[in-house]
């Protein structure tokens, strides 16, 4: 991809800032990113505003990945990333009422990146069908939903074994 393309607003929001021309591993470069992200809203966002981020990343993220996907000719191009941005938020908003200190938020969230890129990278079950039939940007946000979805229901398992609660 030339550079005048990558300059583009469209490729600069669908590759979150550009963690999407991350050389090695652009989708997990994209939820680190996100991971950071959580642990700065995570300070300042009630649970409530944190949700309307997220609804406000999937609407931007469906638009901003079709655009893009126009744009560099490919079906869903490697350098979109806020669909993993948007997946990994969504899998920590199952922490969002749960009251851990710091330490266990970090390990915890730490916990859910690694859920949610195995899901993410192995598309197991319905994910893998969303991937292949739901085409356009909806499809390039869908697909990492529903990897959220089994990651945060795993995680959710995982603290009540290890917590508790």
């Amino acid at each position: 991809m030339n550079e005048f393309k990558k300059n583009n607003p469209f490729i600069f929001a669908a590759s979150f800032f550009y963690a999407g021309f991350f050389p090695y591993g652009p989708g997990t470069a994209g939820s680190v990113a996100a991971f950071l992200l959580y642990i700065f809203l995570l300070r300042f966002l009630n649970p409530f505003y944190y949700i309307a981020v997220c609804i406000i990343i999937f609407i931007t993220g469906v638009y901003v990945s079709s655009k893009a996907s126009k744009i560099s000719g490919l079906e869903d191009p490697p350098f979109v990333v806020i669909d993993e941005v948007l997946g990994y938020l969504a899998v920590m908003s199952g922490l969002l009422w749960m009251h851990f200190d710091f330490f266990h938020i970090l390990i915890y969230s730490l916990l859910g990146l690694l859920l949610f890129r195995i899901f993410d990278i192995s598309k197991p079950l319905f994910i893998g069908t969303i991937d292949k039939k739901i085409k356009g940007g909806l499809g390039i946000m869908l697909d990492d939903v529903a990897a959220a979805l089994f990651s945060v229901i795993i995680l959710r398992i995982a603290i009540v074994i290890i917590a508790g609660i």
